[in-house]
């Protein structure tokens, strides 16, 4: 069973990698983020004041489009807390098919852009949180944050969370390596490196069947030797 958590675990870290890797590409080729808005809210504010209604409209559009993400996945996945019964394999190859399908039908349109956003929405509204840790696969200032809080639990001898601050640690560095690789891809394969994080989802969304098959056959045969 053991070896099957970390197989779960690195199924989260794979979502993370992934969100890291789209937000890094889309900062490179569209200069917007499309993974985490505090900034972009801020930007409101300063467009306002400045008269730029066009640059408030479209951030605008990019916020909404996001929320339209995590509506989806709240409508299909219900609960807060990681149950392997829901439907994350299905929303992850749907993602992966959605964005090959827009990468080859409406790469040069702006509702190729507005994809990147809500797609990112569906991925980061699948699931709240893991063995009561909040998991966000697509920005690292709430793992940052988790981080420091449980480094200071285990100072304080709450050993237990000692486990939270790795998962929280890992969370992060998933992420920026997505975005390291999504520079390099994007670098050397230019618009392909979308194609590739297609596949990469759809690669993910088949992981996760694929350890929820086996845990219902070790649920099934505890005694089986699976692993």
């Amino acid at each position: 069973m053991k070896v099957l958590n970390k197989m779960l675990l690195n199924w989260i870290y794979m979502l993370c990698f992934l969100g890291g890797y789209i937000n890094a590409i889309s900062i490179v080729k569209y200069s917007y983020t499309v993974s985490h808005f505090t900034g972009h809210i801020s930007k409101v504010a300063i467009n306002m004041i400045s008269g730029n209604f066009l640059e408030v409209l479209k951030i605008i559009s990019i916020v909404f489009a996001f929320v339209i993400g995590t509506t989806i996945s709240g409508y299909l996945v219900e609960g807060r807390e990681f149950n392997l019964k829901r439907r994350y394999g299905y929303a992850s190859i749907s993602l992966g098919l959605g964005l090959m399908l827009m990468y080859i039908f409406a790469y040069d349109t702006i509702l190729f852009f507005y994809y990147l956003p809500f797609m990112i929405g569906v991925e980061n509204g699948l699931f709240v949180s893991y063995k009561g840790v909040v998991v966000r696969t697509s920005h690292i200032t709430g793992s940052l944050t988790d981080a420091g809080v449980y480094i200071g639990h285990y100072l304080k001898g709450k050993k237990e969370d000692k486990w939270k601050i790795y998962f929280c640690i890992f969370t992060i560095v998933s992420f920026m390596l997505g975005g390291f690789f999504g520079i390099e891809a994007y670098n050397i394969f230019h618009k392909e490196a979308f194609l590739v994080a297609s596949f990469g989802y759809l690669l993910v969304g088949i992981e996760y069947f694929v350890i929820r098959q086996r845990y219902r056959k070790i649920a099934e045969y505890p005694d089986s030797k699976l692993y």
